[in-house]
Order: structure tokens, then sequence, then C-alpha cells
């Protein structure tokens, strides 16, 4: 079974997402070895950025995986909408 571009770029990004945040653990655990200086602000700079990389990523590849099969008309429920298609006084009740 052949998979689609967009399955295979949800699987790219869940991959690079969990490795930014793994990247980000050790960067952290790195600005905590390192007491003061540039060094440990450069990695307290990059634990914040590959941490919000890596949520961002995870997060897409996620969003993608719940929202595929999904028509665009599927995919928000409103409650204005409920009974939409159906004929005026089909339930047996008249609108007031």
């Amino acid at each position: 079974m052949r998979s689609s571009p967009d399955a295979a770029m949800s699987t790219v990004r869940l991959t690079a997402g969990t490795t930014a945040i793994a990247v980000g653990v050790v960067t952290f655990w790195l600005s905590r070895v390192v007491e003061s200086g540039f060094v440990h602000g450069f990695f307290q700079g990059a634990t914040v950025a590959l941490m919000v990389a890596g949520a961002y990523l995870v997060g897409a590849a996620l969003w993608h995986r719940r929202s595929r099969g999904q028509t665009e008309d599927d995919r928000h429920w409103l409650p204005s909408r409920d009974g939409a298609g159906e004929a005026p006084g089909a339930g047996g009740r008249e609108p007031r």
C-alpha cells in the first residue's frame, strides 16, 4: 500500500518534532552544566527555540492525522446547522 504525500509529511513532522524536543532537552541539560557566559545563554535560547518548534511540528502532525478523511463541511460542528437539511415541520412540530 502506498502512502499519500500528506501522510508521509505528517510522519516527517512528527519525527522532526519529537527529535527537536529531544534535542531541546539535551540543550536544557547543557545550559545547567555551563554556569554563565555566552554559551549558557546560547543553550537557554536553543532550548526555548527547539521546544517551541518541536511542539509546533508535533501539533501539526497530530492535527493532520485527526482531520484526515473528513470533508470540509464535517470538520466543524455548529449548533445553528443542526437539522439544516430538514424541511420545516419535518419533525412533526412547526417553528414558533
